[in-house]
């Protein structure tokens, strides 16, 4: 899977083109840790399509199958399930 196509929408969304045809928006805000410079919109408006996936300034990227499994929840979601622990 790869990001063909990336439009910014907003201070923490993106609009991405899959290599599938697959297109959907995600809110990448919940993924931003206190600190993050994706915070800052001046550095995420920044984001570029790499071929891959979506990168920013610094190196900084999510995975492309992360971003697709987002897409199609319509937001940000656990990739695991915590493990049950066996009393």
């Amino acid at each position: 899977m790869r990001v063909l196509a990336v439009e910014v929408k907003g201070a923490s969304r993106l609009n991405l083109r899959f290599s599938d045809g697959f297109c959907g928006e995600i809110d990448l805000e919940p993924t931003f840790s206190p600190g993050d410079v994706l915070r800052d919109p001046a550095v995420f408006v920044r984001a570029k399509c790499n071929g891959l996936t979506v990168e920013w300034p610094g190196g900084i990227d999510y995975c492309p199958d992360t971003l697709r499994t987002w897409c199609e929840a319509g937001c940000i979601v656990a990739l695991e399930e915590p493990h049950a622990q066996s009393a």
